[in-house]
């Protein structure tokens, strides 16, 4: 018997660094690195929170609020303001409307992106295009603190699939969970990690590790992918809505591996 979900369950937000035009239907936005949110959107700096962290947690900042601040909503969605789950069934792309994403929840399954997969290994890239340093120290954290995770996330880094984005739906009990597991990994690597010398971008080290920990978390707690929907991103380019058609349907057609040697990774 299929579980009838009822739409108000289903709390789905945008996060977004700034107000855009774009928001699409049943859509709640969430801002997050303290600029000017001129469209009265959630803030990520109210209730409990780590706003002042959103430079080096990325999105994670947002994801935060939620975990700690939404008390009422049965399943959450992650997505951003230019990269959202785009309908899989529709000929030419667009956005999943909250029906579609309801109706892969009520097959008990969860919703992520499509599963990449790289040339190399998650730990070859990482410690590459990253931090040598960083990787070693979360394996060091995990064995410490979360030991049963240590086989998983060395399958995970020596594997060369991941999902990546930290964009998902689903059950808020399920995201309560990881969030806990996620965020105390993450603290502890903050505690011991010096980000001063390094570039603006690579300062984002936590959102960027989160990425590759999601697997791990997932494999772990029996998300094979038989229990989760691979939906295409719909990547947004304000305002050329026949630009961001193309750019989605590219991203669906093509299936070959990322190679990070074809798009540098900046400095």
């Amino acid at each position: 018997m299929v579980k009838k979900i009822d739409k108000n369950e289903l709390t789905m937000y945008m996060v977004t660094h700034k107000s855009v035009n774009f928001v699409p239907a049943g859509r709640t936005p969430i801002f997050v690195g303290g600029g000017d949110n001129k469209n009265n959107y959630l803030r990520d700096n109210t209730g409990d929170n780590i706003a002042e962290k959103n430079p080096h947690f990325c999105e994670l900042t947002a994801m935060y609020w939620i975990w700690k601040n939404d008390k009422s909503s049965k399943y959450v969605s992650i997505e951003h303001y230019r990269r959202f789950f785009m309908d899989p069934a529709a000929i030419i792309p667009k956005v999943c409307t909250p029906e579609k994403i309801i109706s892969f929840l009520e097959e008990e399954k969860i919703v992520l992106p499509d599963i990449v997969t790289n040339t190399i290994s998650i730990k070859e890239y990482y410690q590459t295009y990253h931090s040598k340093e960083d990787y070693e120290n979360t394996a060091q954290i995990i064995h410490n603190i979360y030991p049963e995770y240590s086989k998983d996330f060395q399958t995970v880094m020596l594997g060369k699939s991941s999902f990546g984005l930290n964009m998902m739906v689903v059950p808020k009990p399920v995201f309560d969970k990881y969030c806990e597991w996620l965020f105390t990994i993450l603290f502890k690597l903050e505690d011991i990690t010096d980000l001063s010398n390094r570039s603006k971008y690579q300062q984002r080290a936590y959102g960027f590790m989160s990425e590759r920990l999601e697997y791990v978390w997932l494999l772990h707690n029996g998300f094979n992918l038989a229990r989760i929907k691979q939906l295409p991103i719909y990547s947004v380019v304000e305002g050329k809505k026949i630009y961001s058609i193309l750019k989605s349907m590219k991203h669906r057609l093509n299936k070959k591996p990322y190679d990070p040697t074809k798009y540098p990774v900046p400095k």
